[in-house]
C-alpha cells in the first residue's frame, strides 16, 4: 500500500489531525512520502484549465499527524532522490532509526519527540479511551516521574517504545504482548520499500456466472474469486490492507454474506429486512434484456453506496474498487466519497474543478471505472450536502451509508459527526461503520445510542470485521497503540414509526404460536418466515419522501411508492407500463425463500446442460451472441465428431474444455488473440480419435487387456532388470511414440504445419502421458493410497450386501456367537445338514446345466478358417503362428489367458502352497484339453466366459466412467486441490504401505489368511476359530501372527514400491496397446513413416 495511504488510514480522526497539523507543521509543507501514482480520469464534470496533470509536480496538500517540524531533525531537507533500494525477503527486518529507507528514519525521530514513555513510573500524559469516559478523559495520574519520550529502540522489534533500557527491561513482561506485532509491522512496512514486485496485486476478472463466492473468509472468497496464489503470510497481510475496503461492504451486502440470522451470526431482523432491499436490487433476476429493439427492458438507478469521511479509501487504486462490482455483476453501482479529506495528496492528480451552478460541490467524477460502476467524489461535509437536498430522496432499495473508522464517539472527532448523525437517521437508510478496535467500535456505539436517545435500530450486531485487514498498523504518537483497518464492524438506521393497522389473519396467528404457554405449533423459523411474509408494508410519517418517485424503476409495493402515493390517485394509466422488475420487488421484509424465488437454481457441474455450456464457452466462444436462434445447436452442429457416439463426445470435449482453458488458452491468449487456433486443434484431435476409433474396433480388447498386459505384469514382477531399458531418455521416448502415432492418424495437410503438429505434440507427450504417467500414477505411495481407497470402497460394498441379505441388525452377530458355542454334535443336526448340502449341490448342478444350455447359442469368438492349431501357437515361442492378423493371432481360451498366471505369481502361489499351484493347473487342463473341451477355445465355458467379458467392455459404459473421473479430476470443472498428499519421509511411506496391507488383510477372511500365509502353531482351530479348550493359543500369540500375516502382504506390496519399475510397466503397456493398434509403428520408424506420409 502506497505510505500516503497507510498514513491517512490509521491515523487519528480528520479534526484532531488538522489540530496538531496546525501545531506541528506551521511554518512550512512537509514532503511526501511517496510519490502517489497517476491516473487517468475518463470523464469529469469540469476541469481546471489553470493546472494539468502533466505539468505539475506531485506535491503533498495534506499534512499528516505523523509529520515533523520543518526545523526538527525529522524535516526532510529537501525532495528525496527516487530509490533504487532492494531488500531481499530475509532482510526485511531493521530498528527504524537505522533503516535504509530515509522515511522510517524520519518516522523515528518523529516517535522520539512526541511518543511517551508507557512505564508506570511516569505520570501518564495521555491514557486510551474506552467507552465509559467519552466526554470526561481526564489522564491518569501514574507514578512520581515526569512524562518522558520514548529513546530506547527495542532490539527485538526495532521500534522506540521506552525512554531508556532500565525502563524497558523493568516493563519487558508488558511488553512482550505487542513486541511480535510491532517486529511484524517493521518487516511489513520494510516490505512495502523493499522494491520487490508485488505479485499478490493481480487481481482476478470478471466471475464465473454459475461459480458462486464463498464468503466466509478471506482464504475461502479468494479462492472462489480465483485470485492467484498468494504463498505467504506477509503478502496475505498487504493484499487484504487494500481489499478490506470493497470487501467488507461486499460480505455485508452480499446475498451469500456471512452474517445471518441464526444464533451467532449477529444480523437481527431488521437488518434482514433492510439487506433483502438492498440485495434485491444488488442481484437483479433475469428479465430478458438484450441488445434487440424487442429486448429493451426498463434499467433500475444505480445503488448508490455514500461513503462518508472519506480519506484513505478515495485513493485507492480503482482496480481494488473494481472487486466490489465484480460480486454485483447485474446491477450498477455508484461509489460516492464524501469528506473534508477525501481529496487529500491528490489535488495534482485530479485538479479541483471550480464550483459553478451546473457542479454546485465541484464534484469529481470517475465515469466507467468499470462498465458498472462510476466514482464520483466531493470535498466538503455531509451535513452541508444534505441540508440542500443534492441527493434526496432517498431509497432504501437503492442507497447505503458506509462509514470507514468516522471516530464518531473520539473526543476529537466527535463534534464533526453530531450534526451529521440525525440527518443520516432521518433517511432510515441503513448506515454500516467499522472500527480500528473493539475499544474504537464500542465508543462509536455508545456515543450513537447516547445522541439519538435510542431512536435507531441495529441491523448488524457489532462485532469482529470476517474481512478486516490482517496487517496491523502503527500509531507513532503511541506505538503501544496497535490496531489494524475494519477490525469490527456494525450497522444501525434510524427507527421506523409505524402506523396502527388491522393485523391482517396469518399475522395474528404467527403471534398468537409466539405468545401462547402451550407447547409450540411451529418452529422459531417457521414463525419468523409467516411473521415477514405476512407484514404490511411499513408507512413513514416522520420522514421525506424516500424514493425516486418513478414507477417505472421503483417497486411499486416499496416505501418510497406508498409515500409517494398517499396523497395522490393511483396512476392507472401507467399501471400497465411497469416494468417485470418493478413488478416483481418483493418488499425489505420479505423472507430469504420469497427474494429468491425468481434467482435461477444452481445446477450440477456435471450434468448434460452444464458440460453444453463449458463446452460452448470454452471451445465455441464465437456462437455464444447467435441469439437470433429458437433453439441452442448441438454439439455435433458446432464441433467435429470425435466418436461415433454423442453421448462419449460429450464427454471427451468436456475434458479438452477444461485442458485446453487451464493449460493452453492460459498462456497463448495472452502471445496472440488468434480465434482459429482452438478449430484447428480440435479437427486435429478429431481426426485422431475417429481413427482410432476405427482401429479399436478392430481390436480384441479382451484379450489385450487380460492376457497381453498381464503379461507385463507378470514379467513386472519377476524380473525388475528390464527397467534399465527405459531409464534413459525418457521424455525423448515419449515423443517419438507420439510422433509415430501422429504420422499414422493425421491426415497430410495436417501433418505439413509443423507448428500445430509440435504443438499437439507437446500436449499429448507431456501433458498427458508425461504428466500423468511419469508424474503421477507410477508413484508407489499414489498406488498405494488407490489400494486403501479400493480395500474401503470393497468393504463398504459387502457391508451394504450383507445388511441386504441378513434381516434385523443383530443377527449376523448372532449367528457367529452360537456357531462358536455350537461345540457338540448330534444326530438332528447332521440330517438337517446333509439335506443342506444336497440342495446345493443340486442347485449347482442345476445351475450348471442352465448356463452350459445358454452358452451354446452364443456365437463363436473366432473366424470359421482359425483352427485350434494357429491358437495354440500364439502361446508358443518356438512355432510363431502362420497368420498375420493380430486380432486374430491373439485369440486363446479364456481360463488360458495370461491374466491367472499372473495372479499367482503376485500372490506366490508356487512358492507358499505348490499343491494349491498344481491342483489349479490340473482343473485348467482339464477343462481346456479335456473330455468335450468345455474351457477350449469356443468351448460352451469359454463363450459364455467371453460374453461376460465383452459385457464389461460395452461403449455404453464409458460415458459414465468418464463423467466420474471429470468429476473426480475437475470438481466444478476446474482443477480442484488433492486430498492425497505424499509422504514427506521414508518412515511415512513405510506406514503408508503399512496401512494398504491392513487394508487388504480385512477384505479376506481371517481363516483364508492364517492358512494361506501359515501360523505358529498349526491346528484345526486355526481354521474355524479357537473353541472352548483353545487356551493352548494366547491372544499374544494370536497378534504376532497378524503382524507376521502383515509383513508377509507387505513383501507382496513390493511389487509397486519402485517408481521407475512402475513406469516401465506404464510405458510398456501404453506401447502394447498402440502396438495393437497401429501395427505400423512395430515395422517401421518414426523417420520412415513421416518419409511416407510426406515424401
Amino acid at each position: 500500500m502506497e505510505p500516503a495511504l497507510r498514513r491517512a488510514a490509521h491515523s487519528l480522526c480528520r479534526s484532531c489531525s488538522a489540530s496538531l497539523r496546525r501545531q506541528i507543521a506551521a511554518g512550512g509543507a512537509s514532503k511526501p512520502w511517496a510519490q502517489v501514482s497517476i491516473r487517468s480520469v475518463h470523464s469529469c464534470k469540469s476541469q481546471d484549465t489553470k493546472r494539468t496533470i502533466a505539468g505539475s509536480k506531485l506535491t503533498t496538500a495534506r499534512e499528516f499527524t505523523s509529520s515533523a517540524k520543518s526545523a526538527s531533525e525529522a524535516a526532510a531537507a529537501g525532495k528525496s532522490p527516487t530509490s533504487t533500494l532492494r531488500l531481499s525477503p530475509d532482510d526485511l527486518f531493521h530498528p527504524f532509526s537505522e533503516s535504509p529507507v530515509p522515511e522510517f528514519r524520519r518516522r523515528a525521530a518523529y516517535m522520539r519527540q512526541h511518543a511517551y514513555c508507557p512505564h508506570p513510573d511516569h505520570k501518564h500524559a495521555r491514557v486510551p479511551l474506552d467507552a465509559s469516559t467519552v466526554d470526561d478523559a481526564a489522564p491518569a495520574t501514574g507514578g512520581d516521574m515526569p512524562p518522558a519520550n520514548v529513546d530506547f529502540e527495542c532490539p527485538d522489534c526495532g521500534i522506540a517504545v521506552y525512554c531508556s533500557k532500565e525502563h524497558w527491561m523493568d516493563d519487558y513482561e508488558n511488553h512482550l504482548k505487542i513486541c511480535d506485532t510491532l517486529r511484524q509491522i517493521n518487516e511489513d512496512d520494510h516490505d512495502l520499500r523493499s522494491g520487490r514486485v508485488f505479485h499478490e496485486g493481480n487481481l482476478p476478472d470478471l466471475q464465473m456466472e454459475n461459480a458462486a463466492v464463498n464468503m466466509t473468509n478471506w482464504d475461502t472468497f479468494m479462492y472462489t474469486r480465483e485470485f492467484e496464489a498468494v504463498d505467504s503470510d506477509r503478502s496475505m497481510r498487504q493484499i487484504t490492507r487494500l481489499l478490506t475496503y470493497p470487501i467488507t461492504i461486499g460480505s455485508v451486502l452480499h446475498e451469500l454474506s456471512p452474517y445471518n440470522i441464526q444464533s451467532g451470526g449477529r444480523l437481527t431482523v431488521e437488518g434482514l429486512k433492510s439487506f433483502s432491499a438492498l440485495r434485491y436490487n444488488l442481484h437483479i433476476p433475469r428479465s430478458g434484456r438484450g441488445a434487440g429493439i424487442n429486448q429493451l427492458r426498463p434499467e433500475p438507478p444505480p445503488v448508490r453506496i455514500f461513503i462518508l469521511g472519506a480519506r484513505a479509501e478515495s485513493s485507492l487504486p480503482r482496480p481494488v474498487w473494481v472487486q466490489l462490482a465484480h460480486l454485483f455483476p447485474e446491477s450498477r453501482l455508484h461509489l460516492i466519497f464524501i469528506g473534508p479529506e477525501s481529496m487529500a495528496n491528490r489535488d495534482d492528480e485530479f485538479p479541483l474543478p471550480e464550483r459553478t451552478p451546473s457542479n454546485p460541490f465541484g464534484t469529481v467524477v470517475e465515469d466507467r471505472v468499470w462498465y458498472n460502476m462510476k466514482i464520483s467524489t466531493i470535498v466538503d461535509y455531509y451535513h452541508t450536502i444534505h441540508k440542500t437536498g443534492h441527493f434526496a430522496p432517498y431509497d432504501p432499495y437503492f442507497d447505503c451509508f458506509m462509514l470507514f473508522h468516522p471516530g464518531l464517539g473520539h473526543p476529537a472527532s466527535s463534534h464533526d459527526w453530531e450534526e451529521t448523525l440525525p440527518l443520516l437517521l432521518e433517511t432510515k437508510v441503513p448506515i454500516i461503520s467499522t472500527g480500528y478496535t473493539q475499544v474504537d467500535l464500542d465508543r462509536d456505539v455508545e456515543w450513537v445510542r447516547k445522541k439519538s436517545g435510542g431512536e435507531f435500530d441495529v441491523l448488524l450486531e457489532p462485532g469482529e470485521n470476517k474481512f478486516r485487514s490482517l496487517r496491523w498498523d502503527l500509531d507513532d504518537m503511541d506505538p503501544q497503540d496497535i490496531s489494524c483497518g475494519n477490525w469490527g464492524v456494525w450497522a444501525f438506521r434510524g427507527k421506523r414509526e409505524e402506523e396502527e393497522t388491522p393485523k391482517e389473519p396469518a399475522t395474528q396467528q404467527a403471534t398468537q404460536l409466539y405468545l401462547d404457554d402451550q407447547p409450540p405449533l411451529c418452529s422459531s423459523v417457521q414463525f419468523r418466515s409467516v411473521l415477514l411474509t405476512s407484514s404490511s408494508p411499513l408507512r413513514l410519517s416522520a420522514s421525506p419522501p424516500l424514493a425516486r418517485n418513478d414507477p417505472a424503476t421503483t417497486p411499486l409495493d416499496s416505501p418510497a411508492m406508498i409515500a409517494a402515493s398517499a396523497s395522490a390517485p393511483p396512476p392507472l394509466a401507467r399501471a400497465s407500463t411497469r416494468s417485470k422488475h418493478a413488478a416483481a420487488s418483493p418488499p425489505p421484509e420479505a423472507g430469504a425463500a420469497d427474494r429468491r424465488s425468481t434467482r435461477a437454481v444452481p445446477i450440477d457441474p456435471l450434468s448434460d446442460r452444464a458440460t453444453l455450456n463449458l463446452i460452448r464457452r470454452t471451445l465455441c466462444p464465437q456462437h455464444l451472441g447467435d441469439k437470433g436462434r429458437d433453439t441452442q445447436p448441438t454439439i455435433r452442429e458446432l464441433l467435429p465428431p470425435l466418436t461415433s457416439r454423442d453421448d462419449v463426445d460429450l464427454q471427451l470435449y468436456a475434458f479438452l474444455a477444461i485442458i485446453m482453458r487451464e493449460f493452453v488458452q492460459s498462456w497463448y491468449s495472452k502471445i496472440t488473440a488468434d480465434e482459429t487456433f482452438v478449430p484447428e486443434i480440435l479437427r486435429i484431435i478429431a481426426h485422431c480419435t475417429t481413427a482410432l476409433e476405427q482401429r479399436f474396433s478392430k481390436l480384441d480388447l479382451e484379450s489385450l487387456l487380460l492376457d497381453e498386459i498381464p503379461d507385463l505384469l507378470d514379467r513386472h514382477a519377476t524380473g525388475y532388470t528390464a527397467v534399465e531399458l527405459q531409464r534413459e531418455n525418457e521424455a525423448t521416448y515419449r515423443q517419438l511414440l507420439v510422433q509415430g502415432v501422429l504420422a499414422i492418424l493425421l491426415p497430410t495437410e495436417d501433418l505439413e504445419n509443423p507448428c500445430l503438429t509440435a504443438l499437439v505434440e507437446q500436449i499429448f507427450s507431456e501433458l498427458i502421458i508425461g504428466n500423468v504417467i511419469a508424474g503421477k500414477a507410477s508413484q508407489p505411495w499414489l498406488l498405494y493410497e488407490a489400494i486403501c481407497i479400493t480395500a474401503k470402497s470393497l468393504g463398504e460394498q459387502k457391508d451394504r450386501t450383507k445388511a441386504r441379505i441378513v434381516s434385523g441388525k443383530d443377527q449376523p452377530s448372532d449367528l457367529g456367537q452360537d456357531a462358536a458355542k455350537s461345540q457338540k454334535w448330534t444326530a438332528q443336526g447332521i440330517f438337517v445338514l446333509i439335506i443342506h448340502l444336497g440342495i446345493l449341490f443340486f442347485n449347482a448342478l442345476r445351475l450348471m446345466a442352465g448356463t452350459l444350455a445358454d452358452s451354446i447359442s452364443l456365437p463363436p469368438r473366432t473366424a470359421l478358417h482359425l483352427d485350434e492349431e494357429a491358437a495354440e501357437g500364439a502361446h508358443n515361442d518356438k512355432q510363431p503362428p502362420q497368420s498375420t492378423d493380430t486380432n486374430l493371432r491373439a485369440k486363446v481360451p479364456v481360463l488360458s489367458f495370461r491374466l491367472w498366471a499372473c495372479f499367482g505369481n503376485l500372490i506366490e502361489l508356487e512358492e507358499r502352497k505348490p499343491w494349491l499351484g498344481g491342483f489349479i493347473s490340473l482343473l485348467q487342463t482339464a477343462a481346456i484339453n479335456g473330455p468335450w473341451c468345455i474351457a477350449g477355445l469356443n468351448g460352451p465355458l469359454d463363450r459364455l466366459l467371453a460374453h461376460h467379458i465383452q459385457s464389461l467392455f460395452d461403449s455404453s459404459r464409458l460415458p459414465p466412467i468418464l463423467r466420474s473421473l471429470r468429476g473426480a479430476l475437475f470438481p466444478n470443472n476446474s482443477p480442484g486441490t488433492s486430498t492425497l498428499v505424499a509422504p514427506r519421509s521414508e518412515k511415512e511411506l513405510l506406514a503408508l504401505r503399512r496401512r494398504a496391507a491392513s487394508a487388504i488383510s480385512d477384505l479376506l477372511p481371517a481363516s483364508v489368511t492364517r492358512v494361506y500365509f501359515g501360523r505358529r502353531h498349526w491346528r484345526l482351530g486355526g481354521l474355524f476359530g479357537p473353541g472352548d479348550d483353545g487356551g493352548s493359543s494366547s491372544a499374544v500369540t494370536d497378534e504376532e501372527d497378524d503382524e507376521r500375516i502383515l509383513d508377509e502382504l507387505e513383501s507382496l506390496l513390493d511389487v509397486v514400491g519402485d517408481e521407475y519399475c512402475n513406469k516401465h510397466l506404464m510405458y510398456s503397456a501404453l506401447e502394447l496397446l498402440l502396438v495393437r493398434l497401429m501395427p505400423e509403428l512395430s515395422d517401421k520408424g518414426v523417420v520412415e513413416l513421416w518419409e511416407d506420409r510426406l515424401g
